[in-house]
């Protein structure tokens, strides 16, 4: 296996509390450490997030510090801090993370043995979980990737995923990076997007080395407005399943005035598919604890989706990282 030289890219606003695990998974990484260039670009933080990774660099020169101290292009919060840490990059590879996830020590690797020729590559994402709502949260994210997986494979795409993912230089560039896609709220897809549209290759992961761990948000509504905020927004292919599972839930309850017999057997259905394709992804990855959730994130998708949506339509600011967009 060769090992070509990566530049690992990561904006980080105000993550004392997550950035030790992020830059201590960095440390445990089995890539050659000369072959890495790890950039943090520090987004105005006004925490410790600054002190943390000056410990971390002090041990680990391949680990760089960079204060972000304006704004070009007229982009705004994290596509900023990319756009400027592109220019600081010496890999052939980027990868993308963020500063509340912890990478797998294979991580560099599952994707350099998995790349042809490929613009951009997409990883996994796993929720910590320690009850049934940040577990349902799980199961959705893998269900999820592996709806990605499966268009992949088809050569349709789907979206980027900006806490694990891989972007040649080439492409990146291609495509004139940040600067010339213009501000999204959803950087990651609009990056993935506009690689792919300009001709590339892509791949969607779908194997534990490539799946990286992340906390259930603090304020699970501000992201979620977030994701259908941009989903909507930019057209990506995932957002109508997610329309038409917003809208199950009333729509079962208006048929439900008629016939609750057919509400619950749709909802038998729908358990048991869950049980078939869950038990089929969690053994393909490892994670067959999650099998006893099915019930709770059958429920969790008619209720939250349906909230989210509303969450959406509310005349609510779009905030993100504390900032308004």
């Amino acid at each position: 296996m060769s090992y070509p030289k990566v530049s690992i890219l990561v904006a980080a606003r105000n993550e004392e509390e997550n950035i030790t695990d992020l830059l201590h998974s960095f440390t445990q990484l089995s890539y050659p450490k000369d072959k890495l260039q790890i950039l943090i670009g520090d987004d105005d933080s006004n925490d410790a997030t600054a002190e943390i990774v000056g410990k971390f660099m002090a041990e680990n020169i391949y680990i760089q510090y960079v204060k972000i101290e304006k704004q070009i292009a007229e982009l705004k919060g994290k596509a900023n801090v990319l756009a400027q840490l592109a220019y600081l990059t010496t890999g052939e590879l980027f990868f993308f993370t963020d500063a509340d996830i912890e990478v797998p020590k294979n991580w560099i690797e599952a994707f350099v043995e998995e790349r042809k020729n490929e613009g951009v590559i997409v990883g996994l994402t796993f929720v910590k979980n320690k009850n049934w709502f940040e577990a349902s949260q799980a199961i959705e994210w893998l269900f999820t990737l592996k709806l990605m997986k499966t268009l992949a494979n088809f050569k349709i795409q789907s979206t980027g995923m900006g806490n694990n993912m891989m972007v040649s230089a080439e492409a990146y560039w291609s495509v004139g990076g940040y600067e010339k896609i213009g501000f999204s709220i959803v950087e990651d897809y609009a990056i993935y997007k506009s690689i792919i549209d300009e001709g590339f290759a892509f791949k969607q992961l779908f194997k534990p080395e490539a799946m990286t761990l992340t906390k259930p948000p603090k304020k699970y509504f501000e992201q979620r407005k977030r994701w259908v905020s941009g989903g909507i927004s930019t057209g990506s292919i995932l957002i109508f399943p997610a329309l038409i599972q917003g809208f199950l839930l009333p729509i079962l309850l208006i048929i439900s005035l008629f016939s609750w017999k057919s509400v619950l057997a749709i909802f038998i259905l729908n358990l048991l598919i869950n049980f078939l394709v869950g038990s089929q992804i969690f053994k393909a990855l490892k994670q067959n604890q999650l099998l006893k959730y099915i019930p709770a994130y059958t429920m969790y998708m008619y209720l939250f989706w349906f909230l989210q949506l509303m969450a959406y339509f509310l005349p609510t600011k779009l905030v993100w990282k504390g900032r308004e967009y």
